[in-house]
């Protein structure tokens, strides 16, 4: 039997479809974007592009787990468009969740192919080179088994590679590299060297800074050189036997409803300008027509710790559970 409305009640239908016409046209409109750091980084990127384009770009900024955890907790009801991250495992695993557009950016092929997916469904925007940093003139350890062996006699910090995703990339690709034997240098670390974490890379940078550290282990390389742009007494060392290059990529969400945008928004990333700002933040640009910032060395360091990303992200939760565990939480005996 049909149940007639009420005059009332028909208004108030209209006024809840009317709301949610009027939210879907203003979603239209809208492009939302999750990005980790630097954050003035982004924010360019992103002043540009709106500038440019008339659409307002809602943005999420914070580190690579955050930006992780958001779009996990949002699985099942996405809302970003565009990700953009300070891991490439981060996306490798968007990826193999199935989480991810194919799409190949216009000026692909300026940049530095090798440091992006294969099959296209994320591109490196820029890249750092995860190594260690010291404070003043101290003479740096030659090569990683100096420095978690104990040889190095200042007092050692890192950041959490739960909490930083170059750290957590960093950490990744050592084990993996050096296999069971790096659990055993970990361990020295600690007893030995006295190794302690810090929460993420900043919080880690200032302890350096503030003098309750000498060096830092798994220190992503641009962060030291934008604080010894404003003067900080640091250094940057490359060991002999290798650093771990951490791409920045970024990725169209499948879930996304603004692809034409997100589109012109990953260009607009790879655009010799955008690159440019890349430099500036003392990162590595992805295209190779763009000069890196005049404080970093033109080139990438000599020894490179190569890594297989299929194989880290079949053992990167295993991983990184067992450094929390063994490592980083460990009660720890001082020798």
């Amino acid at each position: 039997m049909f149940r007639q409305f009420s005059r009332g009640r028909w208004l108030v239908l209209v006024l809840l479809l009317s709301g949610l016409a009027a939210c879907q046209s203003e979603r239209d409109h809208v492009l939302v974007v999750y990005s980790a750091g630097p954050r003035p980084l982004i924010d360019e990127v992103v002043a540009a592009f709106e500038a440019a384009n008339p659409i307002e770009i809602e943005m999420f900024a914070a580190t690579t787990g955050q930006v992780m955890a958001r779009l996990e907790a949002e699985k099942y009801r996405p809302r970003a468009d565009v990700v953009i991250l300070a891991s490439e495992l981060g996306a490798a695993g968007l990826k193999q969740d199935g989480r991810l557009r194919h799409y190949r950016p216009d000026a692909i092929e300026q940049t530095r192919e090798d440091w992006h997916d294969p099959d296209g469904h994320y591109h490196a925007t820029g890249a750092a080179i995860v190594a260690m940093a010291f404070r003043g003139d101290a003479a740096p350890p030659p090569d990683w088994a100096a420095a978690l062996d104990g040889q190095w006699p200042g007092r050692l910090t890192m950041p959490s590679p739960s909490r930083s995703g170059s750290a957590a990339d960093f950490m990744i690709a050592f084990n993996l590299d050096r296999g069971e034997s790096a659990w055993a240098q970990w361990q020295r670390a600690r007893s030995r060297a006295g190794l302690e974490f810090s929460a993420a890379n900043n919080q880690a940078i200032t302890s350096l800074m503030l003098d309750a550290y000498d060096g830092m282990l798994a220190a992503a390389d641009y962060l030291i050189y934008r604080q010894i742009d404003r003067g900080a007494d640091l250094t940057v060392h490359y060991p002999d036997d290798g650093s771990v290059l951490v791409t920045r990529p970024i990725a169209i969400l499948e879930s996304s409803a603004q692809g034409e945008w997100a589109e012109r928004f990953v260009d607009h990333y790879f655009s010799v300008a955008m690159q440019e700002a890349v430099a500036r933040q003392f990162l590595v640009p992805a295209r190779i027509d763009v000069d890196v910032a005049d404080i970093r060395p033109a080139g990438l360091p000599e020894s490179l710790i190569q890594f297989d990303i299929d194989q880290a992200l079949k053992k990167q939760l295993s991983v990184l559970r067992r450094f929390q565990l063994q490592i980083e939480r460990a009660q720890v005996v001082r020798e």
